[in-house]
């Protein structure tokens, strides 16, 4: 049995001037896996976030959710077919508490969107539902505190949580370690496994350490010029050669027995770039 194919970019392109950000790319996401993208800076990884997510127009290609068009969509209306996306950089209300900041994102996301400063008491099930998010990112213990009050390891949980609060299907997560410290990474790890765990939603993740990319990963895409080069799972790409070469050499120790969970593993250590002409070859 074919697994569903819940999200698909069909030759997908974008861009600006003379300078083509994504050239052709094709990708199929089947429902309930985690697919992560991987390449060096330039590559193209956030540009096709911003395309799936309605923040770019592609300059030709589709993009397909569930089967439905969804090409050059604005943004609002893709998160409301359940396409919800992290960025890089946190994004919190830093004056209001974490349980808050999560349950405006419910409510935002639910028939109360226009009355967004009632009460709590009144809208209840959204309280309910923020602090659900809170217990999956494991930070229900700080739902009173500021958002300003959190380390930058429980504010990027917390982005998580509002993200889970919205109710997405498919979730991008765009680089959910960075900034962060080597003692940080493992809370996030293991916030991202649990939600993989429950197989009720896609990921689609950019991360650049390739310790948590072989370790967490169903199967992997990786780009170089804005251009699909290798994709498969973590053993397939580490089995590629052109991918071996350039990115997960033995000469940088990045094997599948390097891979985080196991014995000498360091999730915090990150793969060098992929030098596109290498990549290329």
């Amino acid at each position: 049995m074919e697994p569903e194919i819940i999200l698909e970019t069909v030759d997908v392109a974008k861009s600006f001037g003379g300078l083509a950000a994504n050239a052709g790319i094709s990708i199929k996401v089947p429902a309930r896996t985690l697919r992560t993208v991987i390449g060096p800076n330039g590559a193209g990884k956030t540009t096709l976030f911003n395309l799936i997510s309605g923040i770019y127009k592609p300059t030709a290609g589709r993009i397909l959710f569930r089967g439905e068009d969804i090409t050059g969509l604005p943004p609002h209306r893709i998160a409301r077919k359940g396409i919800g996306r992290s960025f890089q950089i946190t994004n919190l209300f830093p004056e209001l508490t974490v349980l808050e900041n999560v349950r405006l994102a419910a409510q935002a996301r639910g028939r109360h969107s226009w009355h967004l400063w009632r009460s709590a008491e009144a809208l209840r099930e959204y309280a309910e539902k923020a602090e659900e998010a809170l217990r999956t990112v494991g930070l229900l213990h700080r739902a009173r505190a500021l958002a300003r009050e959190l380390a930058h390891g429980e504010k990027r949980k917390l982005e998580i949580a509002i993200l889970l609060a919205t109710d997405p299907v498919v979730m991008l997560l765009d680089e959910p370690t960075a900034g962060m410290s080597r003692e940080e990474v493992p809370g996030i790890i293991e916030v991202i496994e649990r939600i993989k765990a429950q197989r009720s939603r896609t990921i689609l993740m950019v991360e650049h350490k390739m310790d948590i990319v072989l370790g967490i990963s169903d199967a992997i895409t990786v780009l170089a010029q804005g251009e699909v080069i290798a994709e498969g799972t973590p053993a397939e790409i580490v089995a590629n050669e052109a991918v071996q070469a350039a990115y997960l050499g033995t000469t940088h120790g990045y094997t599948l027995a390097g891979s985080r969970g196991r014995q000498g593993a360091d999730p915090g250590r990150e793969a060098p770039d992929i030098p596109a002409a290498q990549a290329r070859s």
